[in-house]
């Protein structure tokens, strides 16, 4: 499945934020199977005020690894998923009950 991330965190947590994105980094790389792969991103964006914010596109296989990443990184990190759906296939759904 494939999701979108947007992440947020507060400048004042960035020491903190980017010591557990090393360790995660680390852990993922050692067992890839436990985390969701990335797909682009993270990108992030800032309005130099207080928050750095971002998205990711991320595939997962079972809803372990959006808990696994969630429990590395939440706090200081705040996000939100949506899945992604393959919108030819809504199309054709759609189309179907229409015959």
């Amino acid at each position: 499945m494939k999701i979108v991330k947007y992440f947020e965190f507060d400048l004042e947590d960035r020491d903190e934020m980017f010591e557990k994105w090393s360790k995660y980094l680390e852990e993922s790389a050692k067992n890839p199977e436990k985390y969701p792969k990335y797909l682009s991103g993270p990108d992030g964006h800032t309005k130099f005020e207080d928050t750095l914010e971002g998205i990711s596109m991320m595939e997962i296989d079972n809803e372990e690894q959006l808990i696994n990443y969630c429990v590395a990184l939440c706090p200081p990190l705040r996000a939100r998923f949506e899945l992604l759906f393959d919108a030819n296939k809504y199309v054709q759904a759609y189309m179907a009950t229409k015959k």
